[in-house]
């Protein structure tokens, strides 16, 4: 609580101080009698032990230093001081304490202010020098930038304050206000990458290149206009540092005191972080329209699992698949794989774009790689299927296209009794003439073409199947024996025979 004589000097002080702006020797004056004051209080060196026995500063000594000028200080190091319970660390010197990835939006805030806090130096000195009326003219203006600092938590607009440095060259204010927004602005961006550090890797890691290199000019920016350590850009620096550490990247540059920044080119390091900014608004937009054509497919599929789809359903479904192949999205995506698996069985034979051919060779290798599901095991096969038992006992079958599914392998032989079963993978651009050797086998009695796994139609296979006197059998679906039997007994007598 203050006393009347505090709050009276208090008083004072602030009088003195709106009177000064506008006279040079007075400002003089007042800094040469707040400089003696501090030197005859200063307490007397003391080492790191001795340092817990300080005499804690009431609130009438803080409140009066504020209103009359600190000497500026040599700048520290940014190695935080040695932790002593019940003594603060002084503004300036980097606190890895209490700096976290939460902080960052209330560091971008300050950031935003002090460049217009900054801005507004430049203009409060020029109109100074130009004797304008400081009640009309300076003061409003003042009072409306420091209460939009006190609604932000620990914001001192030192660039505004009453001890505020007045550089001969007021071009450095408008430096140092460009190294602000460019720390606000590469923070800002920090936020998002590092909310999935793991998918934005790339750019999380440039992201803290550009923000060492942010930081350090900002601190070369405030050097220069005569400014103390600024507060914000010691806890950018440490939490770089941190985070740095945590995720195993190496900032090669612009985190050392003999290596700075160059607060003159903020405009280039805006354009640079501004492109991050923008790949990063591609990858929203892409994770928007794949969320988009994702629902859209997955509706279509829920109609055919349903059996109410038509082929107008599967069109969609191509078209959406198609459509995300071409924003970017892998064709090995989980999520269109997932959304075709149950239901590429029952899909008609139709012309797919090269695109959608392309996913059905990624979950065709997926099939080759899994073990059956449930749904998949035949515990009761069909009376075709032993109707080809009768046909094919002891024989053996080829199939041409897609993967080698172990599982499917076994299931049609055994269902079938096969001797043995000759899988053939195909390649896109591959030659047929390969495949004639195996049609001519004594003992192959038919020839499947899985027509959704092959990259060509293989016309030329069932000339050869013609030729040696073999069945020849398009297979539109999938392995399943009970679905392979109808096939056979349904084209049989037909193109193969």
């Amino acid at each position: 609580m203050l006393t009347d004589l505090e709050t009276t000097l208090i008083a004072v002080v602030r009088r003195l101080g709106a009177i000064a702006v506008s006279n040079p020797e007075l400002i003089a004056e007042l800094r040469q009698l707040a400089q003696g004051l501090l030197t005859l209080t200063e307490p007397p060196a003391v080492t790191e032990p001795e340092i817990a026995e300080q005499v804690v500063e009431t609130k009438a000594h803080e409140e009066l230093s504020a209103e009359l000028a600190p000497p500026v200080p040599p700048r520290p190091s940014h190695e935080p001081l040695p932790s002593v319970p019940g003594v603060e660390v002084p503004l300036g010197w980097a606190r890895r304490v209490g700096v976290s990835s939460a902080d960052l939006q209330l560091i971008e805030n300050r950031c935003r202010l002090k460049a217009e806090g900054s801005r507004w130096a430049a203009t409060r000195q020029r109109r100074i020098n130009e004797n304008a009326d400081y009640y009309l003219e300076i003061e409003p203006a003042d009072r409306e930038i420091i209460a939009r600092a006190k609604a932000l938590e620990d914001c001192f607009l030192w660039m505004n304050h009453l001890s505020a440095p007045t550089p001969h060259d007021s071009g450095l204010w408008e430096d140092l206000a460009g190294c602000f927004d460019t720390v606000a602005m590469v923070v800002g961006v920090l936020q998002q990458v590092s909310v999935d550090v793991d998918k934005n890797r790339n750019l999380f890691e440039q992201a803290l290149d550009l923000a060492a290199e942010a930081q350090s000019a900002l601190r070369v920016a405030v050097e220069a206009v005569g400014g103390r350590p600024d507060n914000d850009q010691d806890k950018v620096f440490n939490w770089l540092r941190y985070t740095a550490t945590e995720h195993q990247i190496f900032v090669r540059r612009f985190l050392r005191l003999d290596d700075p920044g160059d607060p003159t080119k903020w405009h280039d390091l805006q354009e640079r972080i501004g492109g991050i900014d923008a790949q990063m608004e591609a990858i929203r937009k892409q994770g928007k329209q794949k969320t988009n054509l994702l629902g859209k497919g997955k509706y279509h599929a829920h109609r055919i699992m349903q059996g109410r789809g038509t082929e107008e359903d599967w069109k969609k479904v191509v078209e959406a698949v198609e459509s995300l192949i071409h924003a970017g999205i892998p064709p090995s995506n989980s999520d269109i794989r997932d959304m075709l698996v149950p239901v590429i069985d029952d899909m008609p034979e139709m012309e797919v774009p090269p695109d959608f051919q392309r996913v059905l060779a990624e979950i065709d290798r997926y099939f080759a790689s899994q073990m059956p599901l449930s749904t998949q095991i035949i515990r009761e096969v069909s009376g075709e299927v032993q109707d080809v038992v009768k046909l094919f006992e002891k024989k053996e079958m080829v199939i041409i296209g897609g993967e080698r599914r172990p599982y499917a392998y076994e299931a049609l032989k055994s269902a079938f009794k096969l001797k043995e079963v000759i899988w053939i993978s195909t390649r896109e651009h591959e030659s047929v003439e390969q495949f004639e050797p195996y049609v001519a086998r004594p003992d192959v009695v038919a020839v499947l073409l899985a027509i959704r796994w092959s990259s060509h139609s293989y016309g030329e296979v069932r000339e050869f199947c013609l030729k040696h006197g073999k069945l020849f059998v398009r297979l539109p679906g999938g392995y399943n024996p009970n679905q392979v039997a109808h096939q056979i007994l349904l084209q049989k007598g037909g193109d193969g025979t």
